[in-house]
């Protein structure tokens, strides 16, 4: 089996179990050559899961293409994907092979799978099934031997719901599904992470390399990170960038302090705020709000209690007494942890 490397990636470097099961996954869907849907936050790195399955798998002779359906207007998506003949439309003034045709032998990733016009999706789900594209203004189809890749930033099955996503051309390309994991579940990878970011850009833009220190590295591993990676990327470039000028050629640059780490604090400013009044306007209770809480925290630390807990602040026990409260389990021997009884007393 074709295994995914520590190393074949930037985003997937680290040693957390989360990674571990990470690249474990992406190893046993380089071995296959089912669909994939590929679910992840932005900036967590989907297109290049895509990328890493498609490099270990037994189609890396062959094209890797990608296509972002969000940033194609919709009456463009059709001939984008399947192809044109000349005259076909107006303004098609030569042929279009398409990007399925293009990735023939090798991949195509559909990057935001959620975008996709409703009145196309009937014609991907025919043209995955039957294995053959008909581009347009033509009555001849073309056989293609392509895997197909998906990624959604979506809970697609809520689009089924809604009626804005075919259910049958769900099952068809969410075969297997794939995870991204969130940059805030894998925080023990971020001081890994974040030198080999340091060393590439410095690379990119020649500047001296910087270390972080100690209270830097604070800084980055308490942050949440809703941009994920590309925020991680970006903050550290504006640190380099900005304090390049200063850099005195003649000795080795000072690491990079806390202090310079400062804007981050503005992009969680009265995050919790605005949570709270959303979830004021929707009815929901501070139980609801907690069960759902933790609830998320079990799932993106992949069932681990401890580091659940530990990312939302709590100890094990804590933890473990408050999803018995909320599971109508039998409670914890003994006395509550110290954070319950002083939550009690107020």
């Amino acid at each position: 089996m074709n295994t995914i490397q520590p190393g074949s990636s930037e985003l997937f470097l680290g040693e957390s179990n989360v990674m571990r099961e990470f690249r474990a996954r992406l190893a046993l869907l380089a071995a296959s050559d089912a669909g994939v849907l590929i679910r992840g936050e932005s900036g967590s790195g989907k297109g290049l899961a895509a990328e890493a399955i498609h490099t270990a798998s037994a189609r890396r002779a062959g094209p890797l293409v990608s296509v972002s359906l969000a940033a194609l207007a919709p009456s463009l998506v059709e001939a984008e994907l399947f192809g044109h003949e000349v005259g076909a439309f107006t303004g098609a003034h030569g042929a279009r092979l398409g990007r399925f045709r293009l990735a023939h032998g090798g991949s195509l990733v559909l990057d935001d799978i959620d975008a996709l016009p409703l009145e196309l999706q009937g014609k991907l789900l025919r043209v995955l099934q039957e294995r053959r594209v008909e581009p347009l203004g033509s009555e001849v189809a073309h056989a293609i031997d392509v895997r197909l890749m998906c990624t959604t930033a979506r809970d697609l099955r809520e689009a089924v719901d809604a009626g804005t996503f075919r259910a049958d051309l769900y099952w068809r390309v969410a075969v297997v599904p794939l995870d991204v994991p969130p940059l805030r579940a894998r925080r023990d990878d971020i001081a890994q992470l974040a030198e080999q970011l340091i060393a590439r850009t410095c690379a990119r833009l020649k500047l001296a390399r910087r270390s972080l220190d100690a209270g830097a590295l604070a800084v980055l591993r308490a942050h949440a990170w809703p941009g994920n990676v590309r925020e991680l990327e970006n903050a550290l470039e504006r640190v380099l960038v900005l304090r390049a000028q200063d850099a005195d050629r003649a000795h080795a640059p000072a690491p990079i302090r806390a202090d310079e780490l400062g804007f981050l604090e503005s992009t969680t400013v009265g995050a919790a705020a605005e949570l709270a009044e959303r979830a004021l306007a929707r009815g929901l209770k501070l139980d609801d709000l907690e069960r759902a809480l933790l609830e998320a925290a079990l799932r993106e630390q992949r069932g681990n209690v401890t580091a659940a807990a530990r990312q939302i602040g709590l100890t094990r026990r804590a933890f473990d007494y408050r999803m018995a409260q909320f599971q109508g389990q039998q409670l914890p021997s003994g006395a509550p942890p110290n954070d319950v009884r002083e939550e009690r007393r107020a």
